[in-house]
């Protein structure tokens, strides 16, 4: 992976390209003309996955398709409360969806919550769509070791790569972004006050990356949020475009 001396090193060709990209995508985003046909994307998770959202919907919207996004979430909750929800299942067969986003408890996934994403993804692949689970982060500080038992690895028990694999669904690195933003930016802060929740620019990164998991494309020159810097903006759509796409395969993501 890039250092962030690398990501700000890329040359001036490729940004002018990019900005070029972004004002276009602006005035897309702005105007049925040229829009591609609709996405329907269901996101269920906890409070991790509030504020999400809208950032997802803008980015989508500003690479020119139409999207519907609906988040079925509740505090605390885990994937196996979902799985035992009347209203979670309901809200799953309520529509042809194309995506289900499917984010566990902070604490993540490991053998034992298993169960409750394979039941989840047999219920998603009645429907018709296709499963995309969230991987999440560690508390601000945390020992970056910390986020190999979040992430893990095909054949073991712990960790989002398992039962991804094992369910031939993509994983979007969320977790691992902020993991190569604590190693390369420390100074850039992707957690809210109490650092377990994501900061406003946590969730850009959050939705940053679920767009190029989803879509299998980067995500540079798309929409950025007013509050932050065409800087920042370029920043985080360049780390985000280099932890899930320049190895798409370790994610199990179809480019």
């Amino acid at each position: 992976m890039s250092t962030i001396g690398e990501l700000h090193s890329r040359d001036k060709t490729r940004r002018a390209l990019r900005a070029f990209a972004l004002f276009a995508a602006v005035v897309v985003s702005f105007g049925p003309c040229g829009a591609q046909a609709g996405t329907s994307i269901l996101l269920i998770g906890n409070s991790f996955t509030a504020g999400v959202k809208p950032k997802l919907q803008s980015l989508i919207r500003s690479s020119g398709r139409d999207v519907v996004i609906v988040a079925k979430a509740a505090s605390t909750w885990t994937l196996a409360d979902h799985a035992a929800s009347s209203s979670t299942m309901k809200r799953i067969d309520s529509k042809r969806w194309d995506y289900v986003v499917l984010q566990e408890q902070s604490l993540g996934i490991f053998h034992s919550r298993y169960g409750a994403a394979r039941a989840l993804d047999t219920e998603i692949g009645k429907s018709g769509a296709e499963t995309v689970f969230f991987m999440t982060w560690r508390d601000s500080g945390e020992p970056l070791v910390s986020y190999d038992s979040l992430c893990g690895q095909p054949g073991e028990d712990v960790g989002y790569i398992p039962i991804a694999f094992e369910l031939g669904a993509p994983v979007a690195p969320v977790g691992w972004a902020f993991r190569q933003t604590a190693m390369e930016a420390p100074e850039i802060d992707l957690w809210a006050s109490d650092g377990h929740h994501a900061s406003d620019r946590g969730r850009y990164v959050a939705a940053l990356t679920l767009y190029a998991t989803i879509f299998g494309e980067s995500p540079l020159g798309l929409w950025g949020p007013p509050t932050m810097t065409a800087d920042e903006i370029l920043h985080d759509q360049l780390l985000v475009e280099d932890v899930t796409l320049t190895n798409p395969a370790a994610w199990n993501i179809q480019p």
